[in-house]
């Protein structure tokens, strides 16, 4: 019997997989990944993004063996597992509506992946429990791993994700292929051959400042071109508004696709216009950018709800970056560079990162309408 599978990536080249990992992929949670989109609804943008979930984990796996090997780890099977199964929890459409799910289920995609991971409610019928077992690995293991909070495997938990981790390093990569935008593209290699484990904590060495500095501004330019991308942010906002509106069961939106979604949402008479509209990429119009201030935005807030409920619901109101991008944790800021025999923070070593850094913290808002509102938003928000 064969001991592993080569699977063609079109990022990473020719990847061997193995039987676990196989066994793993063949289980209804992980396939469900594969009609998941990477960025959601970014291929309104970007043509090329329509690269899946299960794309961007396989490629997780494999840098996870890479790192096994740059950095000498024994427990090769429980990194690349959790690797594997990091995003299997991630809802329909990915980032682009999980704000809303989680008010709706109390769930994040990192508590719905810990909970298919160990079987629980409400996913009780999940596979992986049972193969990781077969493979004497602990379900519950796996998933302290990838919430970060392994005391048995701290260098493995910052590995799948910290400031320099396999998530990123795929997933900028990926995500630079797909969209075309070439600021994603590091030297994950070099960044591994960088970077060294003291006390269970990882540091760039000094000679490393660049490629730490390639994958910073890889990541704060993806953001600003990519990830917030104002028209993608319209369309995102506007299958928001269609899933409050809709009033209609969905199901658990960690256990239906991309597809599925649309196509309730379609059909429903609330949201079926709104969704109608996103799927012929009738988007909403841009009305006003401005500088963020709470003032600002509650006077814009008011300016809008005066024109009544017909226009209130064909507008739009965004904060970019949201409100709560914020802080260290969020934005992954926090490299530590060995100058000196003393762990320094890589902005106080470099100036560009610093300047790049401080451009995240300026927000502003964006306003846009259907086109049946737009003059008279426009002119409600004229002088604000």
């Amino acid at each position: 019997m064969e001991k592993f599978k080569v699977i063609q990536d079109p990022l990473n080249g020719p990847i061997k997989v193995d039987k676990l990992a196989l066994e793993l992929m063949d289980s209804t949670y992980f396939q469900r990944l594969r009609y998941v989109r990477q960025l959601g609804l970014c291929y309104l943008v970007f043509p090329g993004a329509n690269h899946t979930r299960f794309e961007h984990s396989l490629g997780a796996y494999h840098l996870a063996s890479e790192a096994s090997e740059a950095f000498g780890i024994r427990d090769r099977d429980i990194f690349q597992v959790s690797a594997l199964l990091h995003d299997i929890g991630h809802p329909a459409m990915s980032h682009s509506v999980e704000s809303y799910f989680e008010k709706l289920t109390g769930m994040d995609h990192l508590e719905a992946s810990c909970k298919i991971i160990q079987g629980k409610e409400p996913f009780g019928d999940s596979q992986i429990p049972e193969i990781l077992e077969k493979f004497s690995i602990s379900p519950s293991e796996v998933a302290s791993i990838i919430s970060g909070k392994s005391s048995t495997y701290p260098v493995i938990s910052k590995l799948i994700s910290g400031p320099t981790d396999i998530d990123e390093m795929d997933y900028l990569r990926r995500d630079a292929l797909f969209t075309g935008v070439a600021m994603g593209h590091i030297d994950h290699r070099r960044i591994f051959n960088v970077t060294s484990i003291d006390d269970n904590s990882l540091y760039i060495e000094e000679k490393g400042i660049p490629a730490a500095e390639s994958l910073l501004i890889g990541r704060i330019l993806m953001y600003n071109s990519v990830y917030f991308h104002k028209t993608a942010r319209i369309a995102q906002l506007m299958l928001e508004k269609a899933l409050e509106i809709s009033g209609g069961e969905l199901g658990n939106p960690f256990r239906i696709t991309d597809h599925y979604l649309m196509d309730k949402l379609l059909t429903n008479k609330k949201a079926g216009y709104i969704s109608k509209s996103i799927m012929e990429r009738r988007l909403y119009k841009p009305v006003l950018k401005t500088s963020y201030s709470r003032e600002k935005l509650s006077s814009i807030k008011q300016g809008i709800g005066e024109l009544g409920l017909d226009v209130t619901e064909k507008t739009i109101t965004d904060i970019i970056p949201p409100l709560d991008f914020i802080g260290e944790g969020r934005i992954k800021s926090s490299i530590q560079v060995l100058v000196g025999g003393r762990k320094v923070d890589i902005k106080e070593l470099s100036p560009l990162v610093a300047a790049l850094y401080g451009t995240m913290k300026k927000r502003h808002i964006l306003v846009s309408a259907d086109v049946s509102v737009k003059s008279r938003v426009e002119k409600t928000l004229g002088n604000i």
